[in-house]
């Protein structure tokens, strides 16, 4: 069965090891060009697009750890022309593990790869067929959820289109999936603190703070206040409650070196299971950090 799922940036979650919440890749949004690239003209493109927002091509999908089968349209394959498919095209997909392997090298990510017997391709011979008509096929996977506790990542890159007329992208003939079980404390949070900033300290009270899924023991979360632009931080819960606060995959100039600061008062980078609440002090550039925030961030 289908499961319902978020969409997140691979800036703020999965990039972290990259893996965020996304909502289900429904055919109607692909060939709205809602999430792949936008048609053109000429040449006839074939394309992997996964995610219209990554360079890399990355797109992290958390699930609920259930024990059943799901299905899902994993990989699209996109014609990227202004008009629609005027016959069948079959498009063969490869499995390249060292997309993943170079993916985990280039963001400082730890994905694993899948063993055959956690995943299922109903494509046969992993061929996919954009249909006559449309813009967009899939490569489709059966799995179970609760099978992948941690971080694992599947990668594939077109090898073959059995018509002629029809060339293979340079930039996009690969994409990269990962699948994460959601873990217990990715949810919707409050943040109550206070941001100090050389030229704009503020106080901070937030809703609808997301922290999303990167690991068993690890979510992703946006900097302070701050917008998805200014990179991500991730917050590992330690054995004993004692969080870690690392960059975000991707976090360029001062965000970087985000990292904990020394307790002062309640905030000593702690979590409270009992009340599902962190207490963090954290700042960059490190070191000597300029800009140190300072919250308290509850589960709603």
């Amino acid at each position: 069965m289908k499961l319902s799922i978020r969409l997140i940036s691979l800036l703020a979650l999965f990039l972290s090891l990259g893996i965020g919440m996304v909502s289900c890749l429904k055919d109607k949004d692909y060939d709205d060009g809602l999430i792949q690239s936008t048609h053109g003209s000429n040449p006839k493109m074939i394309e992997v697009k996964v995610n219209a927002s990554s360079a890399s091509n990355f797109l992290g999908l958390v699930f609920d750890p259930v024990n059943r089968d799901t299905t899902l349209n994993f990989i699209p394959v996109n014609l990227a022309t202004a008009n629609s498919a005027p016959e069948d095209i079959k498009v063969t997909l490869t499995q390249k593990n060292s997309l993943v392997t170079d993916y985990n090298a280039a963001n400082g990510t730890d994905y694993q790869i899948p063993t055959a017997n956690m995943f299922t391709v109903l494509n046969a011979g992993n061929v996919v067929t954009i249909p006559q008509g449309s813009h967009t096929g899939y490569l489709q996977v059966k799995f179970k959820p609760s099978d992948f506790a941690g971080a694992w990542a599947l990668g594939y890159q077109i090898t073959a289109v059995d018509k002629s007329g029809y060339t293979i992208s340079g930039n996009l003939s690969s994409g990269i999936v990962a699948i994460v079980a959601k873990n217990q404390y990715d949810g919707l949070y409050t943040s109550v603190g206070y941001f100090e900033h050389p030229t704009s300290p503020r106080a901070i009270d937030l809703e609808d703070l997301a922290l999303t899924t990167v690991n068993a023991n690890t979510v992703n979360r946006l900097i302070g206040d701050l917008g998805a632009a200014s990179g991500s931080m991730n917050i590992t819960v330690n054995a004993n409650n004692t969080v870690t606060i690392t960059p975000g995959a991707g976090n360029t100039g001062t965000v970087a070196s985000i990292a904990n600061l020394p307790t002062v008062g309640i905030y000593n980078n702690t979590y409270d299971p009992a009340t599902h609440t962190f207490y963090l002090r954290y700042g960059y550039p490190n070191p000597g950090p300029t800009r140190i925030v300072t919250e308290v961030v509850t589960l709603q």
